[in-house]
């Protein structure tokens, strides 16, 4: 069954169009990072911003549950996005912060990362909402330096939604993998 992805996710993909274009005409200030991927799932959809260059925006990847509201899913105004992050659905989001090993903010990690060592927020500046937890870690892996943010729409998620979050977590790729 083919699913209409909605004018939500087509003024991400415009968003994410114009970004493109703006990153290859920028000046470089280095060698563009790549955002980490995940491997195709039909349970979930990703959006990318490809490549970056510009200053202070890290290249990501945005995973949201195929059967969520796909309103949630939206990279540019996220925190206003999970508002719309149906209960049983899972968000995730994964930014490369750049390269280097281990340090005092990246700490080293297992990979595929295991939800169970991410850092849980039940209330953070900028929280849309009171339901919404967000799980966050700073990982060092081969070389890179990630930053990768799990979204529950329940500040109390079950084994399932847990298991879903794994499953994703678990088909993340390291950038340029």
């Amino acid at each position: 069954m083919r699913r209409r992805l909605g004018p939500a996710l087509a003024i991400c993909g415009l968003a994410l169009a114009l970004l493109g274009g703006a990153s290859a005409s920028s000046p470089s200030s280095g060698s563009a990072l790549p955002p980490p991927t995940f491997r195709p799932s039909a349970a979930w959809l990703t959006v990318t911003t490809g490549s970056s260059n510009i200053p202070n925006l890290e290249a990501s990847v945005w995973a949201i549950t195929a059967r969520s509201n796909l309103a949630a899913l939206a990279p540019y105004d996220l925190f206003n996005g999970l508002r719309h992050l149906s209960r049983g659905a899972v968000l995730v989001w994964a930014s490369t912060a750049g390269r280097g090993g281990p340090n005092v903010t990246f700490g080293r990690s297992a990979w595929p990362l295991p939800l169970s060592t991410f850092r849980v927020d039940r209330s953070w500046e900028g929280q849309p909402a009171s339901n919404v937890q967000q799980r966050l870690r700073w990982a060092a892996v081969h070389g890179w330096h990630l930053d990768v943010r799990v979204y529950f729409a329940t500040q109390h998620p079950g084994k399932r939604l847990l298991r879903t979050a794994q499953q994703e977590l678990d088909r993340l790729r390291l950038p340029g993998g």
